[in-house]
């Protein structure tokens, strides 16, 4: 096929690809396809997409692909360095890394046996990267013999990054979105807009499953001061400082939100009796345990109160988190940390 012709029909296919990514909510069929194009467009080989943990700097398996499974375990989580292979130094260097032998670059010296028994003896690699330019992960054509690239093969790998980044983008905005919509911005805990929704939720299953279960109402005494002496600064730190110790001492099945300004909420199924006050206890101890000298030198304390549902009750959130908000005042009145108050 002319050069020109084969890659118009490639870039026609791409298009196409584009077109359904942006009618898809999902990206796993859309990677996939674009898999299965690349191996269309050039028989024999292998295409793996990996996507790179920033934190960790370690690329991870981004679709499922056609070389074999050893393989992809062997190299899961590999730390991308300079001389990583090729789509560990092409997620390093953010730029493309062509080995057309294998066996003879230094990069692959230390993965010789691995390639070996896959029966892999090139790799292109081209990274592929966000709107701000930063890698996001690799996208690789490995081949079974020695093999350089033709230019409308690299032009093949570079569109075929290029489109798997638009869907990496996409899936992280998308992502984005749903954990501003029902997450606190400043916090990381959830809104109250997902707590209401949530929470009506985790008492219905609580009800029909007929589990006891707890809600906790936490307020900032002297907050106000915080800021007032300190600085807004100050206070906002306090208060990722507060969620970072309630996100450690709940669960994950536990439902924390920041309910506004200062104060949370924890929804919470109870396993045993005390549950309700022993996380808060816990939550308690924690804060003021490990607040500054500053802080608690402006009177700075934490209320809590505990409302509790039992396994034969069935009362709304608006009611429980009522009830929580009374104990917590009398908690605060009464100089008494926690409290709780039944229905």
């Amino acid at each position: 096929m002319d050069q020109n012709v084969f890659l118009l029909t490639a870039h026609r296919q791409f298009n196409r690809l584009l077109s359904d990514l942006a009618l898809s909510s999902d990206i796993t069929p859309f990677l996939k396809e674009v898999i299965n194009t690349v191996e269309h467009f050039l028989p024999g080989c292998k295409v793996s997409i990996l996507t790179l943990n920033r934190e960790q700097n370690t690329l991870h398996s981004g679709a499922k692909n056609n070389l074999p499974d050893f393989y992809n375990d062997a190299i899961e989580g590999v730390r991308i360095g300079e001389n990583v292979g090729s789509c560990g130094a092409a997620a390093f260097l953010n730029k493309p890394v062509i080995v057309e032998n294998i066996n003879s670059h230094a990069n692959w010296q230390p993965y010789l046996a691995l390639t070996q028994q896959a029966n892999l003896h090139a790799c292109w690699s081209i990274p592929f990267t966000d709107s701000h330019n930063e890698v996001m992960g690799t996208f690789a054509i490995y081949h079974h013999e020695v093999k350089s690239p033709t230019e409308a093969e690299i032009e093949i790998v570079k569109v075929a990054a290029l489109i798997t980044s638009v869907a990496m983008e996409k899936l992280k905005l998308e992502k984005q979105l749903v954990f501003s919509a029902t997450h606190d911005e400043l916090t990381r805990l959830h809104n109250r807009a997902y707590l209401n929704e949530a929470g009506e939720n985790f008492l219905s299953l609580c009800a029909r499953n007929e589990m006891n279960c707890s809600v906790l109402f936490m307020d900032l005494n002297k907050f106000k001061r915080v800021n007032d002496e300190l600085g807004h600064k100050a206070g906002d730190e306090l208060l990722v400082h507060v969620a970072k110790i309630i996100k450690k001492q709940t669960r994950k099945s536990d439902i924390s939100a920041r309910f506004g300004g200062d104060e949370f909420i924890i929804i919470m199924e109870n396993t045993s009796e005390n549950d309700g006050e022993s996380v808060a206890k816990r939550i308690h101890q924690a804060i003021m345990d490990s607040v500054s000298e500053n802080i608690l030198a402006l009177n700075f304390g934490v209320s809590i109160g505990i409302a509790k549902m039992s396994e034969n009750e069935k009362l709304s959130l608006k009611k429980l988190i009522h009830i929580a908000d009374e104990a917590m005042y009398f908690a605060k009145q009464n100089c008494l940390g926690v409290y709780t108050k039944s229905g």
